[in-house]
């Protein structure tokens, strides 16, 4: 399809000429699979041009954090600035407004003399933070239910078939596997949410400890439990060479003290407390 086409920053390979339709389709359907798999970009759009601009009010780049490009937003040296402002952008974690003035007699990627003002602004494309679920009882559901509503992407995983049902959770993706070979093998970074609601206290203990050795480490690893149900955990921990430092970061007993009773107000309490953690406010 026209405007598939990815090319090095500055360069003339790959070059669009416009993005009409087509491309602007191809550039949301790349949006849409990038907020999907969890990866970054930004979107540059032109909204305004002065003069012989090479670009035009409408066109559309998106900028991967490594430079490369879809789309254009004109060529030459006014995308070579844009690709810069969108990784400095993406860096910032910010949108921001850019007026580029281009020098009469510059020329674009099509060899063509060009001027003028153009008006480009860029919005860091951001994917929903990730959590991973360890359990699909009562509160494993509800808590994948009510992330899924604030914007999380919930991944549950159980190692029983009947609860691990995609028809009756609400969820992006449920895993049946063995627990703590999940918590080895699923896919988890710095950005990672993880929420320890297991069936027992040896399953919680064994993908804690996991959990706690994977590097990067997870941004948030909460369990459940009374707290003298986690202080035998940690105990048990300690004794298995875990460090207090590892056992510190654990945020349990899990969830915001709201006085939380139910399975669905300690979901509640528990993604309150992810999003305090996402937001900076623990």
């Amino acid at each position: 399809m026209e405007g598939e086409r990815v090319r090095e920053p500055g360069s003339g390979r790959g070059l669009l000429t416009g993005t009409g339709p087509a491309d602007s389709v191809a550039i949301y359907k790349e949006i849409a699979r990038i907020i999907d798999e969890g990866r970054r970009a930004a979107l540059a759009t032109v909204i305004a041009t002065q003069a012989s601009s090479p670009g035009l009010p409408g066109f559309k780049m998106l900028v991967f954090p490594d430079g490369t490009a879809l789309g254009t937003v004109g060529g030459g040296a006014l995308e070579a600035r844009i690709i810069r402002e969108a990784q400095d952008a993406l860096a910032e974690d910010a949108p921001r407004l850019v007026e580029v003035e281009l020098a009469p007699g510059t020329q674009d990627n099509l060899g063509m003399i060009c001027g003028g003002v153009a008006r480009v602004y860029i919005e860091p494309i951001a994917p929903r933070s990730r959590v991973v679920v360890f359990g699909a009882g009562h509160v494993g559901a509800a808590v994948a239910h009510i992330a899924t509503v604030a914007g999380f992407r919930a991944v549950v995983v159980d190692d029983r078939p009947e609860f691990a049902d995609r028809e009756m959770l609400v969820a992006d993706e449920v895993m049946v596997s063995d627990l703590p070979d999940a918590a080895r093998s699923v896919h988890m970074d710095s950005s990672t949410y993880v929420v320890i609601v297991t069936r027992g206290h040896a399953f919680d203990r064994e993908v804690l400890a996991e959990c706690l050795r994977r590097r990067p480490r997870p941004a948030y690893i909460g369990m459940i439990g009374s707290r003298s149900k986690v202080r035998a955990t940690f105990d048990a921990l300690l004794g298995e060479g875990l460090s207090q430092e590892d056992v510190a970061c654990v945020h349990a007993p899990i969830g915001l003290d709201i006085g939380a009773k139910t399975a669905q107000e300690i979901a509640v309490a528990i993604v309150a407390e992810m999003i305090a953690v996402k937001n900076g406010k623990i």
